[in-house]
């Protein structure tokens, strides 16, 4: 939460619309830690709890290539 206090931004594909079809594709260890909050979609950080599995961004590279596609064109 840091980096939100300090620069502006928009969490992108960090959703809890996102986080089920992300988590199904991932092959990712269960969530370690504390639980953090995610004020800009509190549903995530129950999507999160309920699933418990993390998501790299590896995992959803080419969502994530091919929305920085279409937002070129």
């Amino acid at each position: 939460m840091t980096l939100r206090r300090s620069v502006p931004w928009r969490p992108w594909r960090y959703t809890a619309a996102h986080y089920p079809a992300a988590a199904k594709m991932a092959e990712a260890p269960e969530l370690t830690g504390s639980p953090a909050a995610t004020p800009w979609d509190p549903a995530l950080a129950v999507a999160l709890a309920e699933r418990g599995v993390r998501v790299e961004e590896e995992v959803v590279l080419d969502d994530l290539l091919s929305d920085l596609e279409t937002r070129v064109r």
